[in-house]
C-alpha cells in the first residue's frame, strides 16, 4: 500500500512540473507589484512580430488570477521571444519588450520596472516576469 501510494506521489509530481518546451509568464502591474488578470498576451519569435505557430490566427494566451499564463510547445532553437500584452506598455525606458530563452529557462528573467523600480520579483528558472502599466487615454486613442 506505502508502495502504491508513494507511486501515485511521483506521478503526480511528474504531472504537474513543467515541461522544458513550456514557458511561464506573469504579469504584474509595475506600479502597484500586483498581478495583471484577465489579460491576452502573445509571445513572438522577434520584433518583427512572427508567431510561434506561424499561423496568423494564433489567438495567444490570457493570464490566471495571478498573473500567469503557460505558453506551451516553445521551441528549443529559438533565441529570443517578443512580449506583447493587449491595452499595455512595458515599463521599460527602452520599451524592450525581448527575451533570451536560454536564460529564461536556466535562471528566470524579470524585466524593467521603471514605473516604480523599488518593486521587483527574484528571478524564477522557466518563469518570465514581465512589468507593464495601462495605456494612458492618448495612448488608447492612438491605436
Amino acid at each position: 500500500m506505502a508502495m502504491v501510494f508513494a507511486m501515485l506521489l511521483c506521478a503526480s509530481h511528474w504531472a504537474g512540473a513543467q515541461d522544458a518546451t513550456t514557458l511561464r509568464v506573469q504579469i504584474l502591474n509595475g506600479r502597484t507589484g500586483r498581478p495583471v488578470t484577465n489579460v491576452h498576451l502573445k509571445l513572438f519569435r522577434d520584433v518583427h512580430l512572427v508567431s510561434f505557430s506561424g499561423a496568423h490566427d494564433d489567438k495567444g494566451e490570457t493570464t490566471d488570477g495571478e498573473g500567469y499564463a503557460p505558453i506551451p510547445n516553445i521551441d528549443a532553437t529559438i533565441g529570443n521571444v517578443f512580449i506583447a500584452v493587449d491595452l499595455h506598455r512595458a515599463c521599460s525606458k527602452t520599451d524592450k519588450h525581448d527575451f533570451s530563452l536560454a536564460k529564461v529557462r536556466v535562471a528566470g528573467v524579470v524585466s524593467e520596472n521603471s514605473c516604480k523600480p523599488r518593486i521587483s520579483m527574484y528571478p524564477q528558472p522557466g518563469t518570465l516576469i514581465f512589468y507593464v502599466r495601462d495605456l494612458t487615454l492618448i495612448e488608447k486613442m492612438r491605436r
